[in-house]
Protein backbone atom coordinates (compact mmCIF):
# COMPACT_ATOMS: atom_id res chain seq x y z
CA UNK A 1 0.00 0.00 0.00
CA UNK A 2 2.93 2.14 0.82
CA UNK A 3 4.21 1.65 -2.35
CA UNK A 4 1.04 2.89 -4.62
CA UNK A 5 0.75 5.85 -2.39
CA UNK A 6 4.37 7.06 -3.24
CA UNK A 7 3.22 6.32 -7.00
CA UNK A 8 0.25 8.19 -6.61
CA UNK A 9 1.90 10.74 -4.97
CA UNK A 10 5.58 11.09 -7.53
CA UNK A 11 2.63 10.84 -10.46
CA UNK A 12 0.91 14.14 -8.88
CA UNK A 13 4.13 15.90 -8.46
CA UNK A 14 5.70 14.60 -12.01
CA UNK A 15 1.73 15.94 -13.41
CA UNK A 16 2.08 19.56 -11.86
CA UNK A 17 5.29 20.08 -12.99
CA UNK A 18 4.73 19.34 -16.22
CA UNK A 19 1.19 21.32 -16.47
CA UNK A 20 3.32 24.20 -15.31
CA UNK A 21 5.98 23.92 -17.77
CA UNK A 22 3.30 23.67 -20.62
CA UNK A 23 0.96 27.15 -19.50
CA UNK A 24 1.38 29.54 -21.98
CA UNK A 25 2.66 32.04 -19.52
CA UNK A 26 5.83 29.78 -18.59
CA UNK A 27 7.00 29.90 -22.10
CA UNK A 28 6.75 33.47 -22.07
CA UNK A 29 9.85 35.92 -22.54
CA UNK A 30 8.60 38.30 -19.90
CA UNK A 31 5.87 37.74 -17.15
CA UNK A 32 2.56 37.01 -18.24
CA UNK A 33 -0.57 38.53 -15.97
CA UNK A 34 -4.10 37.49 -16.61
CA UNK A 35 -7.34 39.78 -16.61
CA UNK A 36 -10.93 38.06 -15.68
CA UNK A 37 -13.01 40.13 -17.94
CA UNK A 38 -16.31 39.56 -20.23
CA UNK A 39 -15.69 38.69 -23.91
CA UNK A 40 -16.41 42.60 -25.46
CA UNK A 41 -14.46 42.84 -28.99
CA UNK A 42 -12.64 45.90 -27.52
CA UNK A 43 -10.93 43.91 -25.08
CA UNK A 44 -8.06 43.15 -27.26
CA UNK A 45 -8.05 46.90 -28.39
CA UNK A 46 -7.16 47.55 -25.07
CA UNK A 47 -4.45 45.04 -24.31
CA UNK A 48 -2.99 46.86 -27.54
CA UNK A 49 -2.74 50.20 -26.13
CA UNK A 50 -2.14 48.46 -22.85
CA UNK A 51 1.26 47.23 -24.30
CA UNK A 52 1.93 50.82 -25.71
CA UNK A 53 1.31 52.59 -22.74
CA UNK A 54 3.89 50.47 -21.10
CA UNK A 55 6.63 51.06 -23.41
CA UNK A 56 5.72 55.07 -23.99
CA UNK A 57 6.76 55.41 -20.12
CA UNK A 58 9.15 53.00 -19.61
CA UNK A 59 7.66 50.21 -17.55
CA UNK A 60 8.20 46.72 -17.14
CA UNK A 61 7.48 44.69 -19.70
CA UNK A 62 4.71 42.28 -19.27
CA UNK A 63 2.54 40.36 -21.03
CA UNK A 64 -1.59 40.97 -20.47
CA UNK A 65 -3.68 37.92 -20.82
CA UNK A 66 -7.51 37.46 -21.63
CA UNK A 67 -8.99 35.67 -19.41
CA UNK A 68 -13.08 35.67 -20.35
CA UNK A 69 -14.01 32.11 -19.76
CA UNK A 70 -13.55 32.41 -15.87
CA UNK A 71 -15.92 35.71 -15.75
CA UNK A 72 -18.26 34.00 -14.05
CA UNK A 73 -18.80 35.14 -10.23
CA UNK A 74 -18.73 31.42 -9.16
CA UNK A 75 -16.04 30.86 -11.32
CA UNK A 76 -13.94 34.07 -9.87
CA UNK A 77 -14.82 32.93 -5.98
CA UNK A 78 -13.66 29.29 -7.05
CA UNK A 79 -10.44 29.79 -8.29
CA UNK A 80 -9.97 32.91 -6.13
CA UNK A 81 -10.13 30.78 -3.09
CA UNK A 82 -8.40 27.58 -4.79
CA UNK A 83 -5.29 30.01 -5.36
CA UNK A 84 -5.40 30.39 -9.22
CA UNK A 85 -7.74 33.37 -9.74
CA UNK A 86 -6.57 35.62 -12.29
CA UNK A 87 -4.40 38.91 -11.73
CA UNK A 88 -6.98 41.45 -12.75
CA UNK A 89 -10.05 40.37 -12.04
CA UNK A 90 -13.27 42.85 -13.41
CA UNK A 91 -15.96 42.89 -10.51
CA UNK A 92 -19.33 44.88 -11.02
CA UNK A 93 -20.03 46.64 -8.59
CA UNK A 94 -19.07 48.09 -4.79
CA UNK A 95 -21.35 45.51 -3.51
CA UNK A 96 -19.07 43.01 -5.57
CA UNK A 97 -16.80 44.49 -3.93
CA UNK A 98 -17.38 44.49 -0.40
CA UNK A 99 -18.06 40.54 -0.91
CA UNK A 100 -14.93 39.79 -2.42
CA UNK A 101 -13.08 41.56 0.00
CA UNK A 102 -14.85 39.97 2.67
CA UNK A 103 -13.30 36.46 1.71
CA UNK A 104 -9.79 38.06 1.15
CA UNK A 105 -9.60 38.12 -2.88
CA UNK A 106 -8.79 41.53 -2.77
CA UNK A 107 -5.66 43.54 -2.70
CA UNK A 108 -6.08 46.73 -0.72
CA UNK A 109 -4.46 49.10 -3.87
CA UNK A 110 -4.65 52.40 -1.34
CA UNK A 111 -0.71 52.94 -1.59
CA UNK A 112 -0.59 51.64 -4.98
CA UNK A 113 -3.27 54.15 -6.34
CA UNK A 114 -1.70 57.21 -4.69
CA UNK A 115 1.66 56.85 -5.87
CA UNK A 116 0.79 56.02 -9.42
CA UNK A 117 -2.62 58.06 -9.80
CA UNK A 118 -5.40 55.95 -9.57
CA UNK A 119 -6.77 56.94 -6.35
CA UNK A 120 -10.44 58.21 -6.25
CA UNK A 121 -9.73 61.71 -7.03
CA UNK A 122 -9.19 60.58 -10.95
CA UNK A 123 -12.70 59.32 -11.13
CA UNK A 124 -15.94 60.66 -10.13
CA UNK A 125 -16.57 61.62 -6.57
CA UNK A 126 -20.48 59.06 -7.02
CA UNK A 127 -17.61 56.22 -7.88
CA UNK A 128 -15.92 56.43 -4.25
CA UNK A 129 -18.54 54.24 -2.71
CA UNK A 130 -18.20 52.32 -5.32
CA UNK A 131 -14.43 51.28 -5.14
CA UNK A 132 -13.42 52.06 -1.50
CA UNK A 133 -14.62 50.44 1.62
CA UNK A 134 -13.83 51.11 4.62
CA UNK A 135 -10.81 54.29 3.81
CA UNK A 136 -9.35 51.81 1.79
CA UNK A 137 -9.60 51.31 -1.77
CA UNK A 138 -9.50 47.95 -3.89
CA UNK A 139 -10.19 48.96 -7.38
CA UNK A 140 -10.35 51.41 -10.22
CA UNK A 141 -12.94 51.59 -12.79
CA UNK A 142 -12.90 50.23 -16.28
CA UNK A 143 -16.05 52.07 -17.16
CA UNK A 144 -18.59 54.29 -15.02
CA UNK A 145 -22.37 54.30 -16.20
CA UNK A 146 -25.78 56.69 -15.35
CA UNK A 147 -28.65 55.72 -16.12
CA UNK A 148 -30.99 58.28 -18.16
CA UNK A 149 -33.85 58.20 -20.60
CA UNK A 150 -32.34 58.30 -24.07
CA UNK A 151 -34.86 59.97 -26.54
CA UNK A 152 -35.86 58.41 -30.21
CA UNK A 153 -36.87 62.12 -31.61
CA UNK A 154 -38.24 60.57 -34.56
CA UNK A 155 -41.12 58.49 -32.81
CA UNK A 156 -42.11 61.65 -30.69
CA UNK A 157 -42.49 63.25 -33.66
CA UNK A 158 -44.32 60.40 -35.40
CA UNK A 159 -47.21 60.71 -33.07
CA UNK A 160 -47.49 64.37 -32.78
CA UNK A 161 -45.97 64.68 -29.46
CA UNK A 162 -43.63 67.27 -27.69
CA UNK A 163 -39.85 66.06 -26.95
CA UNK A 164 -39.52 65.40 -23.09
CA UNK A 165 -37.55 68.22 -20.90
CA UNK A 166 -33.90 67.64 -19.93
CA UNK A 167 -35.35 67.98 -16.54
CA UNK A 168 -38.93 67.19 -15.28
CA UNK A 169 -41.22 66.47 -12.09
CA UNK A 170 -42.94 63.33 -11.44
CA UNK A 171 -46.32 65.40 -13.02
CA UNK A 172 -44.89 66.51 -16.09
CA UNK A 173 -43.59 63.00 -16.68
CA UNK A 174 -47.11 61.41 -15.77
CA UNK A 175 -48.88 64.20 -18.09
CA UNK A 176 -46.57 63.69 -21.35
CA UNK A 177 -46.78 60.48 -20.86
CA UNK A 178 -50.36 60.01 -20.63
CA UNK A 179 -50.73 61.94 -23.84
CA UNK A 180 -48.03 59.93 -25.82
CA UNK A 181 -49.71 56.69 -25.48
CA UNK A 182 -52.85 58.00 -25.81
CA UNK A 183 -51.59 59.01 -29.48
CA UNK A 184 -49.73 56.02 -30.34
CA UNK A 185 -52.41 53.26 -29.68
CA UNK A 186 -55.60 53.04 -31.60
CA UNK A 187 -58.72 52.90 -29.29
CA UNK A 188 -59.85 49.42 -29.00
CA UNK A 189 -56.53 47.38 -30.00
CA UNK A 190 -53.81 45.91 -28.11
CA UNK A 191 -51.04 47.94 -26.71
CA UNK A 192 -47.69 48.10 -28.67
CA UNK A 193 -46.08 51.56 -27.99
CA UNK A 194 -45.00 53.05 -24.27
CA UNK A 195 -44.10 55.71 -23.49
CA UNK A 196 -40.58 54.52 -21.72
CA UNK A 197 -39.66 50.77 -21.10
CA UNK A 198 -39.77 51.27 -17.43
CA UNK A 199 -40.20 53.66 -14.72
CA UNK A 200 -37.58 54.50 -12.45
CA UNK A 201 -39.05 53.08 -8.96
CA UNK A 202 -35.72 53.58 -7.00
CA UNK A 203 -35.56 57.23 -8.74
CA UNK A 204 -38.76 57.93 -7.07
CA UNK A 205 -38.27 56.77 -3.92
CA UNK A 206 -34.77 58.56 -3.18
CA UNK A 207 -36.12 61.87 -4.61
CA UNK A 208 -38.59 61.14 -1.97
CA UNK A 209 -35.46 61.09 0.69
CA UNK A 210 -36.22 57.40 1.41
CA UNK A 211 -32.75 54.71 1.53
CA UNK A 212 -33.07 51.12 2.09
CA UNK A 213 -31.05 51.97 5.08
CA UNK A 214 -31.08 54.24 8.06
CA UNK A 215 -28.72 56.77 8.56
CA UNK A 216 -25.79 54.50 10.37
CA UNK A 217 -26.48 51.88 7.97
CA UNK A 218 -27.76 49.54 10.88
CA UNK A 219 -31.37 48.97 9.93
CA UNK A 220 -33.31 48.50 6.26
CA UNK A 221 -35.98 51.45 6.49
CA UNK A 222 -37.97 50.61 3.40
CA UNK A 223 -40.93 50.04 5.72
CA UNK A 224 -41.10 54.02 5.35
CA UNK A 225 -45.01 55.27 4.19
CA UNK A 226 -42.95 57.55 1.46
CA UNK A 227 -41.52 53.70 -0.03
CA UNK A 228 -45.65 52.84 0.03
CA UNK A 229 -46.23 55.96 -2.21
CA UNK A 230 -43.27 55.09 -4.56
CA UNK A 231 -44.48 51.57 -5.01
CA UNK A 232 -47.85 52.72 -5.69
CA UNK A 233 -47.30 55.19 -7.94
CA UNK A 234 -45.04 53.38 -10.13
CA UNK A 235 -47.93 50.55 -10.61
CA UNK A 236 -50.21 53.13 -11.45
CA UNK A 237 -48.15 54.08 -14.46
CA UNK A 238 -47.61 50.60 -15.36
CA UNK A 239 -51.07 48.88 -15.46
CA UNK A 240 -53.11 51.69 -15.04
CA UNK A 241 -51.70 54.16 -17.24
CA UNK A 242 -49.92 52.50 -19.22
CA UNK A 243 -47.37 54.48 -19.58
CA UNK A 244 -44.65 51.66 -19.35
CA UNK A 245 -44.94 47.97 -20.23
CA UNK A 246 -46.26 45.32 -18.07
CA UNK A 247 -43.98 42.36 -17.39
CA UNK A 248 -46.16 40.12 -19.45
CA UNK A 249 -46.56 42.70 -22.48
CA UNK A 250 -42.37 42.65 -22.20
CA UNK A 251 -42.86 38.84 -22.51
CA UNK A 252 -45.01 39.29 -25.75
CA UNK A 253 -42.85 41.57 -27.33
CA UNK A 254 -41.04 39.26 -29.94
CA UNK A 255 -37.08 40.40 -29.96
CA UNK A 256 -33.42 39.63 -30.76
CA UNK A 257 -30.98 39.86 -28.35
CA UNK A 258 -27.61 42.02 -28.66
CA UNK A 259 -24.56 43.60 -26.84
CA UNK A 260 -26.01 46.07 -24.09
CA UNK A 261 -29.66 44.43 -24.07
CA UNK A 262 -32.08 42.40 -25.89
CA UNK A 263 -34.68 45.13 -26.16
CA UNK A 264 -33.01 48.11 -27.57
CA UNK A 265 -34.55 46.83 -31.27
CA UNK A 266 -37.99 48.17 -29.40
CA UNK A 267 -36.31 51.54 -28.34
CA UNK A 268 -35.04 51.61 -32.48
CA UNK A 269 -38.84 50.22 -33.66
CA UNK A 270 -40.90 53.53 -31.68
CA UNK A 271 -42.27 51.15 -29.21
CA UNK A 272 -40.76 52.72 -26.52
CA UNK A 273 -40.34 56.34 -26.95
CA UNK A 274 -37.65 56.29 -24.28
CA UNK A 275 -35.34 53.85 -23.29
CA UNK A 276 -33.17 54.30 -19.52
CA UNK A 277 -29.63 53.01 -19.76
CA UNK A 278 -26.33 54.42 -19.47
CA UNK A 279 -24.03 55.74 -22.71
CA UNK A 280 -22.98 52.02 -23.10
CA UNK A 281 -26.15 51.48 -25.30
CA UNK A 282 -24.64 53.39 -27.75
CA UNK A 283 -22.58 50.11 -28.63
CA UNK A 284 -25.46 48.47 -30.25
CA UNK A 285 -27.49 51.59 -31.00
CA UNK A 286 -24.97 52.83 -33.39
CA UNK A 287 -25.63 49.28 -35.32
CA UNK A 288 -28.93 50.63 -36.09
CA UNK A 289 -27.90 53.91 -38.06
CA UNK A 290 -28.04 57.18 -36.99
CA UNK A 291 -31.16 57.91 -34.45
CA UNK A 292 -32.50 61.53 -33.66
CA UNK A 293 -31.20 60.72 -29.79
CA UNK A 294 -31.67 63.22 -26.68
CA UNK A 295 -31.46 62.07 -23.86
CA UNK A 296 -33.43 63.19 -20.42
CA UNK A 297 -32.92 62.90 -16.74
CA UNK A 298 -35.65 60.55 -14.47
CA UNK A 299 -38.41 62.44 -13.27
CA UNK A 300 -38.29 63.18 -9.48
CA UNK A 301 -40.63 64.43 -7.17
CA UNK A 302 -37.73 66.25 -5.00
CA UNK A 303 -34.06 66.04 -4.80
CA UNK A 304 -32.99 65.26 -8.85
CA UNK A 305 -31.05 61.69 -9.04
CA UNK A 306 -30.08 59.05 -10.94
CA UNK A 307 -28.29 55.78 -10.04
CA UNK A 308 -24.92 55.00 -11.21
CA UNK A 309 -21.93 52.04 -10.98
CA UNK A 310 -18.67 50.80 -12.44
CA UNK A 311 -17.24 47.97 -13.79
CA UNK A 312 -13.85 48.22 -12.29
CA UNK A 313 -11.14 45.96 -12.06
CA UNK A 314 -9.02 44.95 -8.66
CA UNK A 315 -6.35 42.64 -7.98
CA UNK A 316 -6.02 39.00 -6.85
CA UNK A 317 -4.77 38.96 -3.80
CA UNK A 318 -3.31 35.41 -4.39
CA UNK A 319 -1.23 36.77 -7.67
CA UNK A 320 2.40 36.09 -8.26
CA UNK A 321 2.64 39.05 -9.80
CA UNK A 322 0.82 42.00 -7.62
CA UNK A 323 3.51 44.73 -8.57
CA UNK A 324 2.96 44.21 -11.98
CA UNK A 325 -0.74 44.09 -11.92
CA UNK A 326 -0.99 47.27 -10.54
CA UNK A 327 0.36 49.05 -13.95
CA UNK A 328 -2.90 47.51 -15.28
CA UNK A 329 -5.06 49.70 -12.56
CA UNK A 330 -2.89 52.86 -13.38
CA UNK A 331 -3.82 52.26 -17.22
CA UNK A 332 -7.29 52.87 -16.60
CA UNK A 333 -6.76 56.25 -15.52
CA UNK A 334 -4.38 56.88 -18.46
CA UNK A 335 -5.10 59.13 -21.55
CA UNK A 336 -4.57 56.14 -23.88
CA UNK A 337 -7.47 53.81 -22.43
CA UNK A 338 -9.39 56.44 -20.96
CA UNK A 339 -9.92 58.14 -25.12
CA UNK A 340 -10.29 54.28 -26.48
CA UNK A 341 -13.43 54.21 -23.84
CA UNK A 342 -14.47 57.53 -25.38
CA UNK A 343 -14.21 56.26 -28.83
CA UNK A 344 -16.06 53.03 -28.26
CA UNK A 345 -18.87 54.90 -26.09
CA UNK A 346 -18.66 51.67 -23.61
CA UNK A 347 -20.42 54.16 -20.84
CA UNK A 348 -18.18 57.65 -19.48
CA UNK A 349 -14.52 57.06 -19.57
CA UNK A 350 -13.65 56.37 -15.43
CA UNK A 351 -11.22 59.47 -15.66
CA UNK A 352 -13.68 62.74 -16.45
CA UNK A 353 -10.91 64.37 -17.72
CA UNK A 354 -11.12 63.04 -20.89
CA UNK A 355 -14.97 63.86 -21.29
CA UNK A 356 -13.81 67.58 -22.14
CA UNK A 357 -12.27 66.56 -25.34
CA UNK A 358 -14.07 67.50 -28.57
CA UNK A 359 -14.10 63.62 -29.27
CA UNK A 360 -15.89 63.01 -26.11
CA UNK A 361 -18.55 65.87 -26.92
CA UNK A 362 -18.61 65.69 -31.22
CA UNK A 363 -18.17 62.64 -32.41
CA UNK A 364 -17.37 63.18 -36.39
CA UNK A 365 -18.94 60.13 -37.46
CA UNK A 366 -21.90 60.19 -34.84
CA UNK A 367 -23.49 64.21 -35.35
CA UNK A 368 -26.94 62.64 -34.60
CA UNK A 369 -25.73 62.05 -30.51
CA UNK A 370 -24.28 65.69 -30.32
CA UNK A 371 -25.63 67.13 -27.44
CA UNK A 372 -26.15 63.69 -25.53
CA UNK A 373 -22.77 63.00 -24.32
CA UNK A 374 -22.91 66.03 -21.77
CA UNK A 375 -25.81 65.21 -20.41
CA UNK A 376 -24.09 62.32 -19.47
CA UNK A 377 -21.44 63.83 -18.28
CA UNK A 378 -23.61 66.51 -16.74
CA UNK A 379 -25.83 63.74 -14.67
CA UNK A 380 -22.58 62.05 -13.07
CA UNK A 381 -21.42 65.30 -11.66
CA UNK A 382 -24.97 66.14 -10.30
CA UNK A 383 -27.34 63.50 -9.71
CA UNK A 384 -25.41 59.90 -9.74
CA UNK A 385 -25.77 58.49 -6.23
CA UNK A 386 -24.61 55.26 -6.12
CA UNK A 387 -26.29 52.54 -4.03
CA UNK A 388 -25.90 52.19 -0.32
CA UNK A 389 -23.94 49.57 1.33
CA UNK A 390 -24.42 48.37 5.17
CA UNK A 391 -21.07 46.31 6.50
CA UNK A 392 -23.97 44.01 8.25
CA UNK A 393 -25.51 42.52 5.14
CA UNK A 394 -24.64 41.48 1.75
CA UNK A 395 -25.48 43.41 -0.77
CA UNK A 396 -26.90 40.53 -3.04
CA UNK A 397 -29.88 39.53 0.22
CA UNK A 398 -30.55 42.96 -0.05
CA UNK A 399 -31.50 42.88 -3.74
CA UNK A 400 -32.72 40.02 -3.42
CA UNK A 401 -35.25 40.73 -0.46
CA UNK A 402 -36.61 44.14 -1.96
CA UNK A 403 -36.26 42.56 -5.68
CA UNK A 404 -38.84 39.75 -4.72
CA UNK A 405 -41.36 42.21 -2.38
CA UNK A 406 -41.69 44.63 -5.23
CA UNK A 407 -42.23 41.68 -7.59
CA UNK A 408 -45.18 40.63 -5.56
CA UNK A 409 -46.83 43.63 -5.09
CA UNK A 410 -46.39 44.52 -8.80
CA UNK A 411 -48.03 40.74 -9.58
CA UNK A 412 -51.05 41.73 -7.33
CA UNK A 413 -49.91 39.28 -4.44
CA UNK A 414 -49.33 41.61 -1.74
CA UNK A 415 -50.23 45.22 -0.78
CA UNK A 416 -47.40 47.74 -0.84
CA UNK A 417 -47.79 48.41 2.49
CA UNK A 418 -47.32 44.43 2.94
CA UNK A 419 -44.67 44.51 0.22
CA UNK A 420 -42.83 47.82 2.29
CA UNK A 421 -43.00 45.87 5.59
CA UNK A 422 -41.74 42.57 3.52
CA UNK A 423 -38.88 44.05 2.53
CA UNK A 424 -37.90 45.74 5.67
CA UNK A 425 -38.33 43.02 7.98
CA UNK A 426 -36.39 40.33 5.84
CA UNK A 427 -33.21 42.92 4.85
CA UNK A 428 -33.54 43.49 8.79
CA UNK A 429 -33.72 39.65 9.95
CA UNK A 430 -30.47 39.09 6.96
CA UNK A 431 -28.66 41.70 9.47
CA UNK A 432 -29.86 39.91 12.66
CA UNK A 433 -28.55 36.29 11.26
CA UNK A 434 -25.39 37.84 9.92
CA UNK A 435 -24.31 39.79 13.65
CA UNK A 436 -25.27 36.09 14.68
CA UNK A 437 -22.92 34.39 12.28
CA UNK A 438 -20.03 36.80 12.73
CA UNK A 439 -20.12 38.10 16.40
CA UNK A 440 -16.81 40.07 15.41
CA UNK A 441 -19.44 42.79 13.78
CA UNK A 442 -21.53 43.22 16.85
CA UNK A 443 -19.21 45.89 18.88
CA UNK A 444 -19.33 47.72 15.95
CA UNK A 445 -23.26 47.34 15.38
CA UNK A 446 -23.79 48.44 18.55
CA UNK A 447 -21.66 51.48 18.94
CA UNK A 448 -23.69 52.72 15.68
CA UNK A 449 -27.06 51.91 17.15
CA UNK A 450 -26.11 54.39 20.05
CA UNK A 451 -25.31 56.43 17.55
CA UNK A 452 -28.28 55.71 15.64
CA UNK A 453 -30.89 56.02 18.73
CA UNK A 454 -29.02 60.10 19.28
CA UNK A 455 -30.10 60.84 15.55
CA UNK A 456 -33.60 59.36 16.12
CA UNK A 457 -34.10 61.57 18.66
CA UNK A 458 -33.13 64.61 17.09
CA UNK A 459 -35.52 63.62 14.40
CA UNK A 460 -38.39 63.19 16.44
CA UNK A 461 -37.87 66.89 18.53
CA UNK A 462 -37.81 68.37 14.49
CA UNK A 463 -33.86 69.17 14.78
CA UNK A 464 -31.05 69.13 12.19
CA UNK A 465 -28.83 66.56 11.84
CA UNK A 466 -24.98 66.85 12.08
CA UNK A 467 -23.27 65.14 9.03
CA UNK A 468 -20.70 63.92 10.13
CA UNK A 469 -23.06 61.20 12.55
CA UNK A 470 -24.00 60.08 9.08
CA UNK A 471 -22.68 57.28 7.44
CA UNK A 472 -25.31 56.79 4.60
CA UNK A 473 -23.73 58.23 1.61
CA UNK A 474 -27.26 58.53 0.50
CA UNK A 475 -28.62 60.28 3.30
CA UNK A 476 -25.67 62.63 3.40
CA UNK A 477 -26.33 63.85 0.04
CA UNK A 478 -30.27 64.24 0.62
CA UNK A 479 -29.62 65.96 3.97
CA UNK A 480 -27.88 68.51 2.95
CA UNK A 481 -30.01 69.40 -0.43
CA UNK A 482 -32.93 69.66 1.90
CA UNK A 483 -31.28 71.54 4.57
CA UNK A 484 -32.02 68.98 7.05
CA UNK A 485 -27.97 68.46 8.23
CA UNK A 486 -25.75 70.91 10.29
Amino acid sequence: MKTIFLSVAMGLVLASVAMQLTLPGTRSEVPVIYWVTDPNPAREEQIRLFQEWLKKHHYPRIELRLDTANNDTSKKIIQGVSGVGGDCIDIGSGGGMRYFNSIGLLTDVTPWAREMGFDPSHTYPAMKTEITTDGHQYMFPCNCYDHLYWVNKATFRKYGQPLPPLTWDLQTFERLGKAHVAAANPPGQRRENFFANGAPLDVVRRGWGVSVFNETLTRCTLNDRRYVKALKLVRKWTYDDHLCPTAAEVQSFSTASGYGGSTLQLFNSGNYAMFMMGRYALIQLRKFGRLELAVSWPPSGGLPNCSTGTRAAGIYSGSQHPELARYFLAYLASEDYNMQIVRDADSQPPNPKYTRTEEYLRPKDYPNEWGCHEVFEDAMWKIAIGPEYSPFVVPDAVSRCDGNATEAYMSGVVSAEAAAQQAADRINAEIAQNLRDDPKLQARYDELAARQKRIDDLKARGEKIPLEWVDNHFLRRYYQWARMAR
